[in-house]
């Protein structure tokens, strides 16, 4: 029952971060959100750091790698992740942070921490093929729409590269620190650089259309996702095969579309739907071919 419920709860919550995202931002200013969001969530961290009794000293020499990561997951990924949700669609979002392990595998081989293989390059090269007709169809939109969509779309593009550095770079740390202290420093830094940017957004900040929906969904990213998906993903590898827990949380991308139609009354063109299979099918043949894949697929925002 344990593997069921944790199986369900990575899959779900996966897919229905970009839903919940695109409807709250209909009524709190993003990067309002994104303060309160990860506020909220680095408090309950730190809760949780002090009840293990951990301390928050590491070495000087890593200190810069701390301010960079805490720049990457906070300020730089939500400022691209809820304005561009805001201007795209779930959707999108949904099958570009299922491209995260790919990106990550891209910046490891820049970074000489991976070797390059030729039979990635079909995985890499369907992958790219999708994002490229996603676009496409953006950019014809662009011309009688306007950029907003365009702009959207590539604004979650940058949101799954900053969030793939992010988890790339943050490797070495989680090795000599442990993945709670990593995160609840580099969350703690984030959101001192963030409180600027909420500062300087205050004047926008309102919740006069929040309904009880929002509040839902800002609990759901907030504590759901946020803080809740590490514990859960920390305890699932433990119990459960990496193997079967990719081969299901893969299909978060799916969900994402269906529920994004549903809810949300997306339009699904022939030019998303083509260009979501191919991506999805790339990144589920590199999930299959390289187990370093794998358990960095399970992972979302």
């Amino acid at each position: 029952m344990k593997k069921i419920f944790i199986i369900v709860y990575l899959t779900i919550s996966a897919a229905l971060t970009p839903v919940a995202a695109k409807y709250v931002v209909e009524q709190v200013s993003p990067l309002s959100l994104a303060f309160f969001r990860f506020g909220l969530a680095t408090v309950i961290l730190i809760v949780v750091f002090l009840i293990r009794n951990l301390n928050f000293k590491i070495d000087k020499k890593d200190l810069p790698k701390f301010l960079f990561l805490g720049a990457l997951v906070i300020p730089v990924n939500q400022f691209f992740f809820l304005e561009g949700i805001k201007l795209s669609t779930a959707s999108f979002s949904g099958v570009m942070y299922a491209c995260t392990p790919l990106f990550i595998y891209i910046i490891a081989i820049f970074r000489n921490d991976e070797t390059f293989y030729k039979t990635k390059m079909i995985s890499i090269a369907l992958s790219i093929t999708g994002i490229v007709l996603i676009f496409w169809e953006g950019l014809m939109r662009a011309n009688s729409a306007g950029l907003s969509t365009l702009t959207g779309d590539a604004f979650l593009f940058f949101a799954v590269l900053s969030w793939s550095f992010y988890l790339a770079l943050s490797k070495n740390p989680i090795a000599k620190y442990g993945t709670l202290k990593t995160s609840t420093i580099a969350f703690i830094i984030g959101m001192i650089f963030y409180i600027p940017v909420f500062i300087f957004d205050y004047k926008n900040f309102t919740l006069a259309k929040l309904d009880i929906y929002g509040f839902i969904g800002f609990f759901y990213l907030s504590v759901l996702v946020a803080f809740g998906g590490y514990f859960i993903y920390s305890y699932s590898t433990k119990i459960v095969p990496t193997s079967t827990l990719t081969t299901l949380t893969n299909s978060s991308p799916i969900i994402t579309i269906i529920f994004s139609y549903i809810l949300l009354k997306e339009d699904l063109s022939y030019f998303f739907l083509i260009g979501s299979i191919v991506t999805i099918l790339g990144v589920f043949i590199a999930s299959r071919v390289d187990k370093k894949l794998l358990k960095v697929s399970i992972l979302n925002e």
